[in-house]
């Protein structure tokens, strides 16, 4: 069976954006029941809805239809997390698929520990984030804020 010569390089080669007519013939030689089968081309699906890169271009399939702008997602932030402050950069030039960088600043953060500051942003961007490949976020009360400019 090729399975123990090869482990799970064809699940690799599929996330990394490699041809499903090839990998289709790597998991029909590694495994017997067509319901494993079966779970796999399910896999790999969702790995390309999760977005996989194409194979022709560095950038997610899905940028050719809707494109994140770092504006777009400081204007959201702002209104929905009422934010004093909003920075966000996006960092896509230096990387392969679409990330960003922001700093927010609200009082909806007073008296949350940081996970909980974490999930009101990941919250507000939901949909987005679907889209993001990186994300980095620093979220702040009005009072540390500016503590740190005073810095």
């Amino acid at each position: 069976m090729v399975g123990a010569e090869t482990g799970d390089c064809w699940k690799t080669g599929l996330q990394e954006g490699g041809s499903t007519v090839f990998t289709d013939a790597l998991v029909r030689a590694e495994v017997e029941a067509s319901t494993e089968v079966a779970l796999v081309r399910a896999e790999s699906v969702a790995g390309v809805r999760a977005g996989v890169l194409s194979q022709l271009s560095c950038r997610p399939r899905w940028a050719a239809t809707m494109e994140l702008s770092a504006e777009y997602l400081r204007e959201k932030l702002q209104r929905d997390l009422e934010a004093e402050h909003v920075e966000v950069e996006d960092t896509t030039p230096n990387r392969c698929a679409s990330s960003f960088r922001v700093l927010v600043v609200s009082a909806k953060f007073e008296g949350k520990p940081l996970l909980q500051r974490h999930r009101l942003v990941n919250t507000c961007l939901a949909e987005e984030l679907l889209h993001i490949h990186a994300f980095e976020q620093k979220t702040l009360t009005p009072e540390q804020w500016t503590r740190e400019q005073q810095k």
